[in-house]
């Protein structure tokens, strides 16, 4: 991990901590750790307001502190500085969550449109695969989750999607392409139908 090119860092951390000196990285991010782990616990719990969330995003913040040291220039408080890394991650845990819950109520609804009136074994079928196809769609990375949710979910065509998701039509053809090819063996995996 390369420092920044004036020691910064040190300056910040000894005028907000006096009694402390940094010998090296590790321990600049120990210190780091020790100092505001708290905080940025804290901050996270009142944005997500879930335990287990806080304390995964409270983690990827210093790991992405560790890694951009070298970024810090001094502009900020370091825990403002902090602060910031951590909001940007619950941003994206935010995101992911919102997601997984449109994706989870999109399935659910799924479950509702068929047109005639199933038998005790057919609805307990239907649930069966509806939840190993809920895996499998959950399984995929984001960037083939959401076109396979748009598409086949909610009718959106190739270019709407495309344009929903800024990126060009042959990336959804493509990213389409790989999901139902994904999806398909892990319902054969499932012994579960292909519906995709």
């Amino acid at each position: 991990m390369s420092l920044p090119p004036q020691p910064i860092f040190d300056a910040a951390l000894s005028t907000e901590y006096p009694t402390l000196e940094r010998t090296s990285d590790a321990l600049a991010i120990e210190t780091l750790v020790h100092l505001f782990y708290a905080d940025v616990y804290r901050l996270s719990i009142s944005i997500l307001n879930d335990n287990h969330e806080a304390e995964d995003v409270t983690q990827e913040t210093f790991i992405a502190a560790a890694t951009g040291l070298d970024r810090f220039r001094g502009d900020s408080k370091i825990k403002t500085w902090l602060f910031g890394i951590a909001i940007n991650v619950c941003r994206s845990r935010i995101r992911k969550l919102r997601s997984r819950q449109m994706l989870q109520s999109a399935l659910e609804s799924l479950h509702f449109l068929r047109p005639r009136q199933q038998t005790p074994e057919e609805a307990a079928e239907r649930t069966e695969t509806r939840n190993q196809l809920q895996k499998a769609i959950q399984a995929l990375d984001e960037k083939h989750r959401l076109p396979v949710i748009l598409h086949y979910i909610h009718d959106l065509t190739v270019p709407e999607i495309a344009a929903t998701l800024g990126v060009k039509p042959g990336t959804v053809y493509s990213r389409l392409h790989y999901a139902r090819k994904k999806l398909h063996a892990l319902l054969m995996q499932a012994n579960a139908p292909p519906y995709l």
